[in-house]
């Protein structure tokens, strides 16, 4: 039997980081459209295109930071459990708890500060050097991608409490939105 399906913000949130990373897939497509196209200009006609690495770099942070998380819902992070396989369940289950939190106030500690950054941009009027387009649009792929990544960590961290609290079996770690269990 399927898992229910989460309603409310979760359900937002899945939504959102699921077309984030479609957008990423995008751009990556679009990334590797576009050096073809520069390299075939380059090599045939000795014409290189100067705005397609400026494009492509930025496409690429759309692509890392829009991509989180996704990644982290579907689990496709990386795990070691070198440490953590052999501890008690109850202690695995706190220890997620913990590492949850830390997440948490990280991602948004590092999306406050870059949300600065873009207000720095945006007030001095900073544009990009080849396409001379505001540059705070770019940036503010960063701050967007670490809060919904901060986001999408909320509903695990609300299933990694109830089951801390649970007891026996039930107190262990709980997966991701399609990650199983332990």
């Amino acid at each position: 039997m399927p898992p229910p399906r989460p309603a409310g913000l979760e359900a937002l949130v899945q939504r959102t980081s699921k077309a984030a990373s479609l957008l990423g897939g995008v751009a990556t497509l679009a990334i590797t459209a576009l050096i073809t196209f520069d390299v075939l200009m380059r090599y045939f006609f000795d014409e290189p295109q100067l705005f397609v690495d400026e494009l492509a770099s930025f496409l690429q942070v759309l692509v890392v930071f829009w991509g989180l998380a996704y990644t982290f819902r579907v689990g496709g992070h990386v795990r070691v459990d070198l440490v953590t396989a052999h501890l008690p369940r109850p202690v695995r289950a706190w220890l997620r708890v913990v590492t949850l939190v830390l997440g948490i106030v990280l991602l948004l500690a590092l999306s406050w500060v870059t949300w600065l950054s873009v207000g720095e941009a945006w007030e001095q009027g900073r544009v990009s050097t080849v396409m001379l387009y505001p540059i705070w649009l770019p940036m503010a792929l960063i701050p967007t991608g670490l809060l919904l990544m901060a986001l999408a960590m909320l509903g695990p961290l609300a299933r990694q409490v109830r089951a801390a609290l649970g007891r026996g079996v039930q107190s262990d770690e709980v997966g991701t939105d399609t990650e199983p269990a332990g």
